[in-house]
């Protein structure tokens, strides 16, 4: 009875309908992982880019850089060699990673070595500490890259999933901290990367071993067998590390997010304010800072009595009150929740700029529109026009709306605006009008202005 069912959805979900020749994937996978000439150029091109963008803290020249980037190739390779049971794929993949990510370092330290913009943006320290949502989008960029790189027809799938990623970000974030000697944000931002480089390659492992690609053969049974376990083995390692990376940032976002729960319904009182709060899921510590009314120790302690309700059973409560606290650590946490803000902010004015300008041209084409003037649009009524006089170049149309007690259709008026090469005679002008008045329909008033084009 669930057969038709379940040959319906095996129609829509089948990967292998559209796939390429395996050869050619082969194919476009070692062109991708090899980093000499043109590759090697484009690399370096793409890391300065990054680092500009990072440097003067631009989404857009950030993602530019990411598009041009050819960082996933190699973990691609690595990931698809494991899936094919090819060792040279594997060994080359990881050679060329390392290579490509060694010279995205140097170059990225060099720049930011002689940049004389040395303050870190809300771009930068971004990428400086995963988060769960890291993983989720590695793991599922990876796989969307895989199916992409293994169509007949590539479309725009891999360039989405290099912005997806960010492959590139992290490592100039990296070179950043090796050129200042901020380690915290090398750490992290090389963290960042291991944990992308992982699950897109975790991913593209995965789907391939879906898809009907061949395996390699191997002459002798033995081998074939040592060869597997080799393969299997690197897929447990890799695969390992990231199933336990993830539990941990899954576990330090929880605890981030249930600790500044805590915080804005416990500490964020009347008459105080929550200066900075040091959240750090490592230590299970959540130190804060207060300003204004100094909270008294039975409130500190039926704030600490609430800890248990938000699952922080185990967590330590700093509590500093008074601006006299303030140390360098707290500077640092102001700044960068400024930064953040501050981006948070312009995102939200530039969304709001594009709906609005999306709305100003919705309203544009619906002003003119055939229905409001019984005219087409500018452009076909141009070439109607000019078929009578070719001396109209260009033609506008608007209305204007009166004030009307009955009827608003009856007292719009219709206004067509055209330039013409040379002066337009009076009789044709007559003329144009007339037939832009029956044109439009009598309940329409149709307003002509004529205006010889000025001579350059």
């Amino acid at each position: 009875m669930n057969l038709p069912l379940f040959r319906w959805l095996r129609m829509r979900f089948d990967l292998s309908h559209d796939m390429a020749d395996p050869a050619d994937i082969v194919a476009d996978v070692k062109e991708g992982m090899s980093f000499r000439g043109t590759n090697l150029w484009v690399l370096i091109f793409a890391i300065l880019v990054a680092s500009v963008g990072l440097n003067v803290n631009s989404t857009a020249v950030i993602i530019g850089a990411m598009l041009i980037s050819p960082l996933m190739g190699p973990i691609v390779g690595i990931g698809f060699g494991a899936a094919t049971v090819e060792i040279d794929l594997i060994r080359r993949g990881l050679k060329n990673l390392l290579f490509a990510a060694g010279v995205s370092l140097l170059v990225s330290a060099l720049y930011f070595r002689l940049t004389p913009l040395t303050d870190a943006g809300s771009e930068l320290l971004s990428r400086t500490q995963p988060t769960t949502w890291d993983v989720l989008i590695a793991l599922f960029g990876g796989a969307a890259g895989a199916v992409g790189l293994t169509r007949r027809e590539r479309g725009n799938t891999v360039p989405g999933v290099a912005i997806a990623t960010a492959l590139m970000p992290p490592l100039c974030t990296a070179g950043y901290g090796l050129a200042t000697a901020h380690w915290s944000f090398m750490l992290g931002a090389l963290y960042l990367f291991f944990i992308n480089c992982v699950f897109i390659s975790l991913a593209t492992f995965l789907v391939s071993r879906i898809l009907p690609l061949p395996h390699h053969t191997f002459v002798s049974r033995p081998q074939a067998r040592r060869v597997q376990l080799i393969i299997w083995a690197m897929a447990l390692l890799t695969g390992g590390p990231s199933v336990y990376l993830a539990a941990r940032i899954v576990q330090r976002t929880v605890f981030v997010h249930s600790a500044q729960q805590f915080i804005d319904e416990q500490l964020n009182l009347p008459g105080s304010y929550v200066v900075t709060r040091r959240i750090e899921a490592e230590k299970n510590t959540i130190n804060v800072l207060l300003a204004g009314q100094r909270l008294t120790r039975a409130q500190l302690r039926k704030a600490r009595a609430t800890l248990p309700r938000y699952r922080l059973l185990e967590s330590k409560l700093v509590v500093r009150q008074g601006l006299a606290q303030l140390d360098s650590a707290d500077a640092q946490t102001m700044r960068i929740s400024l930064l953040e803000d501050v981006r948070s902010r312009n995102e939200q004015t530039l969304a709001s700029y594009d709906a609005r300008l999306a709305q100003l041209q919705q309203m544009l084409a619906q002003y003119d529109s055939p229905d409001l003037t019984g005219l087409p649009a500018a452009p076909a009524l141009l070439s109607e026009v000019q078929a009578e006089h070719p001396t109209v170049r260009q033609l506008g149309l608007s209305r204007l709306v009166q004030p009307a007690a009955d009827s608003l259709r009856a007292d719009t008026t219709v206004i067509v605006a055209v330039r013409t090469v040379g002066k337009l005679p009076a009789d044709e002008q007559l003329r144009l009008r007339r037939w832009l008045q029956v044109r439009a329909g009598k309940r329409r008033v149709v307003q002509l202005l004529v205006q010889p084009a000025s001579k350059m």
